[in-house]
């Protein structure tokens, strides 16, 4: 580092710790617009891994969905079934599987409300979903009316776990309006899966429990599962597939599957929309209160600052002070402000069971526009300092 870049810093040091307590309603206000941040971006994190969870959990290679299809959270519609038996012959082709998703209701015995479900049918003889517990109770789904359940499903459901876990056994009304008499599901294992931002908990039964209890025809498929051979290229097989589905299904690898769903909360709901603006929302806030540190000390040592400039320094060097002292208050209020969001999040995520939580490239993100924020104040604050005279700095 040059001298003159050394004692920049060492004059920025100098002056905010100066001004600690007269700043410290604005750093406070700078460690809170950053976790604000932090924590906006853990709730997206929450959103985007909750909808993923299950499209994550999918055995296969490539996924077909209807050509309406937007979102499996969103009861899709349906595909037919002769589009994944003519999958089923394809070069390439291991295996192929049906998964039916519904969204429905459950009637609650201790408060006699109704819980919002996922209601995934499957047949018990095939692989669908890659969960070990899935795949070691799956079997048991083959008795009629039986059910595993999501052990990650909301505090609504606790009672239902608790009641399972002291009989081994709970019995859940599927709540159904048109019929005269509810169907009623028996709880005979548990998995692991977790709720959505939309759903409480997510119950796995066969498709001819889910056929009898809601009339759904088995021609009517979800979303179809297929499966490649070793060494089969994946897109290849897709585009060949999708030539002969053409018009019946859409053909996505499971990457694109993935992709499309994620794309789906990001671009095309308002959820995604208002995680992205409130975090825009939270770094203007932090501009604002740097700017308000800044500003201060700007105008606490405009003497001194006249006097380097009768020196001889030029504006320049004070814009480096000036800047020094942004990106020290972005450095130094950012840990506070992660270590409050860390806390923030926990507890929501206690509370919600949404896997709420900041990666590594999260924070070095939010990191960078704390050190973006840091820069637009500065800017701003130097503009005062580059318009003024040297002679009204004396005065």
């Amino acid at each position: 580092m040059r001298p003159a870049l050394r004692f920049a810093a060492l004059l920025a040091f100098r002056q905010l710790r100066h001004r600690a307590l007269a700043s410290g309603a604005a750093l406070a206000g700078v460690a809170v617009a950053v976790m604000l941040m932090l924590v906006q971006v853990a709730f997206r994190n929450g959103l985007y891994d909750s909808a993923l969870a299950l499209p994550r959990a999918l055995a296969a290679d490539i996924v077909l969905v209807s050509p309406g299809y937007r979102a499996l959270t969103f009861s899709p519609p349906w595909l037919p079934r002769a589009a994944l038996r003519d999958a089923a012959g394809m070069p390439g082709v291991a295996e192929t599987a049906a998964l039916y998703a519904y969204s429905g209701q459950v009637r609650s015995r201790e408060t006699g409300g109704n819980l919002s479900v996922w209601l995934l049918g499957l047949d018990p003889a095939s692989r669908v979903l890659d969960l070990p517990e899935v795949a070691a109770a799956q079997r048991l789904l083959s008795v009629p009316d039986s059910a595993l359940l999501d052990r990650l499903s909301r505090q609504e459901f606790r009672a239902v776990l608790a009641r399972f876990a002291a009989e081994g056994l709970a019995r859940l009304p599927l709540y159904t309006p048109a019929a005269d008499l509810a169907p009623v599901l028996q709880v005979r294992g548990l998995f692991a899966l977790g709720p959505s931002f939309t759903i409480d908990g997510t119950l796995l039964v066969s498709d001819l429990t889910l056929h009898a209890a809601l009339g759904v025809p088995l021609d009517r498929v979800s979303i179809g599962l297929v499966r490649l051979r070793p060494g089969a290229d994946a897109g290849l097989v897709a585009a060949a597939l999708a030539a002969r589905v053409e018009g019946r299904a859409r053909v996505l690898t499971r990457d694109a599957f993935l992709a499309e769903e994620r794309g789906f909360y990001a671009r095309r709901t308002p959820i995604g929309l208002i995680f992205n603006t409130g975090l825009l929302v939270g770094v203007a806030v932090g501009v604002v209160f740097i700017l308000q540190v800044l500003n201060g000390l700007v105008d606490a040592n405009l003497p001194e600052y006249a006097v380097l400039l009768a020196q001889g320094y030029r504006p320049a060097f004070l814009a480096a002070v000036v800047a020094q002292a942004a990106v020290a208050v972005a450095l130094l209020t950012y840990p506070l402000a992660l270590g409050l969001a860390l806390l923030v999040t926990r507890v929501a995520a206690t509370a919600t069971r949404l896997p709420l939580g900041l990666h590594g490239a999260d924070m070095a993100a939010v990191l960078a526009l704390s050190l973006g924020m840091a820069a637009a104040a500065a800017g701003l604050a130097a503009l005062r300092l580059r318009r003024a005279d040297p002679l009204e700095l004396f005065a």
